[in-house]
């Protein structure tokens, strides 16, 4: 594992059997789940005070109204973006060009999912530095409890975290179609059609709450609180898509121990009663950390790797069907005025996108040669 580091893999697991010691894992994440439906409320509550003291309504969030708006949204509004700004830059206000590189952006992203997402796409379309902090502070991951395709698991937290643990759900969607398959199921089935089926999650980390749960939401491979702010300071381009603790928990889901205890799961439903809460007791938990440990230790823990090559091919795919789609809407808005002036009005927001970041290189060529123009 890149960066090991003895002392962090030894606090990763007192971390863990601290918590586990306490009690209460699944009222602990009840509670950090309560305290984020509350804490949404206020913020959707939250006002401030003009110079006269007279109470006014903060505009925190961007809805998806605000965003469907396009050329006619409101530029008074006192929102920020950190869009185009470098790392380090302060939020500027968000303008009408902001506003349509959104809608792109999220074009982009509902175009990528269809319902759910398999463990190894979410590792592909990863961030590198939520990769490298999976591999350099996350080294644990294990199941507490299960009701029926809804696996709660348990990692350790980073090193700088102000909690011991985080709390990370996964939902197989294929689990239920498994479990009543007439047929005894192989352990080949078990990783094809669980461990690298499709999945939907949450984490009740900082790093999910404000950068990916918007994203989980509108992609379709969301579990709990939906959300609809969209992350204009955070994560306003959509990139990414899991954080650390979920990159270390589906890394684990397709090792022989995650696909063997998916079987050992899907065995308890075909023969005891089916929905049941199923908790994992005291000497499994340990035998797992303590299995996971060992590997460590050992070197036989492979890394959390991204496949390069493939999750940029199926971006590539994604992107110019997208694009292609974009095209013939501008192309259309271009043959029903057929006016140079707005010609060029449209070669100018096509290069603003991006500019913006909000298309890359491949696409901004497809856009200019359908335009006639060489790309700039």
């Amino acid at each position: 594992m890149s960066a090991f580091k003895p002392d962090e893999l030894r606090r990763a697991q007192l971390q863990l059997n601290q918590s586990l010691q306490s009690g209460g894992v699944r009222r602990d994440q009840q509670s950090r789940q309560r305290a984020d439906r509350e804490q949404r409320a206020f913020a959707e509550k939250e006002i401030e005070y003009d110079d006269w003291g007279r109470k006014i309504p903060k505009p925190m969030f961007l809805r998806p109204h605000d965003i469907a708006q396009g050329e006619k949204y409101d530029v008074e509004r006192v929102l920020f973006t950190t869009l185009g700004q470098q790392n380090g830059e302060v939020p500027r206000r968000i303008t009408r060009d902001d506003i349509l590189a959104f809608q792109e952006n999220i074009q982009l992203l509902k175009d990528q999912y269809s319902k759910g997402i398999t463990p190894q796409n979410i590792i592909n379309l990863s961030r590198q530095d939520d990769i490298d902090r999976a591999n350099e502070q996350i080294y644990l991951a294990v199941p507490v409890s299960r009701k029926a395709g809804l696996v709660h698991l348990l990692t350790n937290a980073g090193p700088k975290s102000k909690v011991l643990n985080h709390h990370v759900e996964i939902e197989f969607s294929n689990f239920k179609s498994v479990v009543f398959d007439i047929d005894k199921q192989a352990l080949t089935t078990i990783k094809n059609r669980l461990a690298k089926g499709k999945i939907k999650f949450q984490c009740d980390c900082e790093r999910h709450t404000f950068w990916y749960r918007y994203m989980a939401t509108i992609g379709g491979y969301n579990l709990g609180r939906d959300e609809g702010g969209f992350p204009k300071i955070r994560n306003p381009h959509l990139s990414g898509v899991a954080c650390k603790h979920v990159l270390r928990v589906v890394k684990w889901i397709s090792s022989p121990s995650g696909i063997a205890y998916l079987k050992k799961e899907v065995e308890k439903d075909r023969q005891k009663q089916v929905g049941a809460r199923y908790k994992q007791t005291d000497k499994q938990i340990q035998n797992s950390i303590n299995e996971q440990v060992k590997d460590v230790m050992s070197g036989s823990t492979k890394p959390i790797k991204a496949n390069i090559q493939k999750a940029e091919k199926e971006m590539m795919r994604r992107a110019d069907k997208v694009a292609k789609k974009l095209l013939e809407r501008e192309l259309k808005t271009l043959k029903r005025f057929e006016s140079e002036t707005v010609r060029a009005s449209q070669i100018e927001r096509i290069q603003a996108l991006h500019k913006s970041g909000a298309i890359d290189q491949s696409m901004l060529n497809v856009f200019m040669k359908g335009l006639g123009k060489n790309a700039k």
